[in-house]
């Protein structure tokens, strides 16, 4: 049951309850069940709080301290939480529907069975937190952070928005298939993400991935996922063996794709003649994501039976890859 002193001392104001909480480190302050609806708690330091079943529906709470705090059952729709702390706090069953999370720290946080619909989860850290049985549909993910520690399973979502204000809807048309938001973003335990801020240059990176591939000698290297950000920028999600060293694996293949870009820039100055116009416009074109597929299928000499290429196409800018692997081998060599 909730504690009548702990309340009374929060009713009175986040002043009084912030000096009161230095003054009592220990405790661990029980208003379980009570009613802050609408109510003007920001930055309160909740921390270790039980707050279950609390009814918080419209309440304040911008940056205010809900590290820990239990909020399982919690009813939270159209509140403010902005830049909150929400980091390892237990949110099982609690309702948070409308609910603008922009910028706040979710990381390990519970979420098994809440309800996100329509929440803003922009620029929030989720790192290693749980979405298990979550309803995320129409939620807007922009840039938010999430990593392989995040679970998504079962989560139930019939759609999101990559942009704020309810822009950029995916699917654009329709719903997602049971389990496909899942597939979508949960991060693979095992992979390298290489991020190429300024366009790729895909035959540079097919050298130095083969490269890779003999150095390793692991059929387990194979390129999960190839996303276009849409501003130049290219990231390449790597799977690898689960013994890799993640940051010896990137370190290698970001060094010998720039030998590689060396090499062929000084091919094409020589093919070209120095004619900055056409490399121009032979960078321009090494970033269409398309240029790999045409790479592949010009150079007829790669053995490519034993791979498998799966997954989908999304929009033309995300291929997902079950997987693209398999050994390549330029039989001219």
């Amino acid at each position: 049951m909730v504690n009548e002193e702990h309340l009374t001392i929060l009713k009175q104001g986040v002043s009084i309850w912030n000096t009161w909480r230095i003054k009592n480190r220990g405790v661990k302050p029980d208003i379980q069940d009570a009613n802050f609806r609408g109510a003007n708690l920001s930055g309160a330091d909740l921390r270790w709080v039980n707050l279950e079943n609390a009814d918080l529906r419209g309440a304040n709470l911008i940056d205010s301290n809900l590290c820990k705090a239990h909020l399982s059952k919690a009813k939270l729709s159209n509140c403010e939480l902005k830049d909150a702390n929400l980091s390892g706090a237990a949110l099982r069953w609690a309702n948070l529907e409308n609910v603008d999370l922009t910028g706040a720290n979710l990381n390990e946080t519970d979420f098994q069975k809440a309800n996100l619909t329509e929440a803003i989860l922009s620029k929030t850290q989720a790192l290693g937190t749980n979405f298990i049985g979550a309803n995320l549909t129409g939620v807007c993910i922009k840039d938010w952070n999430i990593n392989n520690l995040t679970i998504l399973d079962d989560v139930i979502c019939d759609y999101i928005y990559l942009q704020q204000s309810q822009q950029e809807r995916r699917p654009s048309v329709g719903i997602f298939a049971p389990g496909e938001f899942t597939k979508l973003f949960q991060k693979a335990q095992k992979t390298v993400d290489l991020i190429f801020s300024n366009g790729i240059d895909w035959q540079a990176f097919l050298t130095s991935f083969q490269k890779l591939q003999v150095e390793c000698g692991s059929e387990e290297l194979t390129i999960q996922a190839i996303e276009n950000k849409n501003d130049g920028a290219f990231v390449i999600r790597v799977n690898v063996p689960a013994h890799a060293d993640k940051a010896e694996i990137e370190k290698y293949l970001k060094r010998e794709y720039e030998l590689a870009l060396v090499a062929l820039e000084e091919k094409y100055q020589v093919q070209l003649q120095g004619r900055d116009e056409q490399i121009e416009i032979y960078r321009k074109q090494s970033t269409d994501l398309t240029e790999i597929v045409k790479l592949l299928a010009s150079r007829a000499t790669y053995d490519l039976r034993n791979s498998q290429i799966g997954g989908s196409l999304i929009n033309a800018e995300t291929v997902n890859a079950d997987q693209i692997g398999g050994n390549i081998h330029n039989n001219d060599a």
